[in-house]
């Protein structure tokens, strides 16, 4: 009987004993979850089903924090538009990272790499990293301090009596047309996009990645366009507004778009603009300051 009773605590003792090794060498190789807040200063608030997401590079893999979004205040929000706060955990450990970016994701993004749409990016130097527009891996520019020029005329048609209704981003000089734009090349994921605000409708002038060639939009002009971004107002009209359009007293700015684009409206990254006086005349050169560009930037920190 002594000896059956043995036996029997023998065999139990093995089974705490192996379940209390199991458990210990668990714990001890699960990664660590890390806590991150993210402050964001002039994050534009995105449509469409599109959001944001944080991405931090180590080694050879990307971890994300969950898709958020931003409202016109700069308080975050869940993809389905619930307030949130600007703390994420994260699922691994990422006390090694080496890159944290900010991109734009579509409605189905990939959930191990991020898009090209990167807005902001820092390289890691601490716990507290500040990201910027200018780093190689987003825009690649501050884009701020840039300039341009813009001509209002009408080159697509030939009356002469309609010189006042557009917008083209050159020059002229003895007859010969040359860009009226110095930007920075953007990285891929992001396209400009010239845009004309007045009469309280906003019209956009069409996207490009080139100062010197035509650019993707000319629902209004006719199709002998000089090959420079731009617009003339002569066509197709929205409904309620009357073409030809007058130009007296816009706003004119040039964007950076993400690509895709969550929405027809511009972005909040505005990179240059110009406002027109409450009169115009055909043939008149106005300068686009980057002096108020308006640019997004970022604080991470991790602990």
């Amino acid at each position: 009987m002594k000896r059956s009773l043995t036996l029997v605590l023998m065999v139990v003792l093995a089974l705490v004993s192996g379940t209390g090794c199991d458990t210990d060498s668990g714990s001890k190789s699960e990664a660590p979850k890390l806590r991150m807040t993210v402050n964001t200063d002039k994050l534009s608030p995105l449509k469409e089903g599109f959001t944001y997401k944080v991405w931090l590079k180590v080694g050879l893999e990307y971890v994300a924090s969950d898709g958020f979004n931003v409202t016109s205040n700069g308080q975050f929000t869940t993809p389905f538009g619930e307030s949130r706060d600007k703390s994420f955990v994260l699922a691994s450990d990422v006390r090694d990272a080496e890159l944290i970016l900010i991109s734009v994701e579509g409605k189905t993004g990939n959930a191990v790499t991020p898009s090209s749409s990167i807005v902001l990016a820092a390289d890691v130097t601490g716990s507290e990293v500040q990201l910027t527009t200018a780093h190689a891996l987003a825009l690649g520019s501050s884009l701020a301090g840039k300039s341009g020029q813009l001509t209002i005329m009408t080159p697509s048609d030939t009356d002469a009596a309609n010189e006042a209704y557009g917008v083209w981003f050159l020059t002229v000089s003895n007859g010969v047309m040359s860009p009226g734009l110095t930007l920075h090349a953007l990285n891929p994921g992001w396209i400009y996009e010239g845009w004309v605000e007045v009469g309280g409708h906003v019209y956009s002038t069409g996207t490009f990645s080139s100062t010197n060639n035509t650019d993707n939009h000319q629902p209004h002009s006719f199709n002998d366009v000089p090959q420079f971004p731009g617009e003339d107002f002569l066509l197709n009209p929205p409904t309620g507004v009357t073409f030809p359009l007058n130009l007296g007293g816009a706003v004119v700015t040039i964007t950076a778009e993400p690509v895709p684009d969550d929405s027809f409206e511009p972005s909040g990254i505005k990179v240059l603009s110009a406002q027109l006086p409450s009169t115009v005349q055909g043939g008149a050169v106005y300068q686009l300051s980057g002096a108020g560009a308006v640019l997004p930037t970022a604080t991470v920190t991790i602990f």
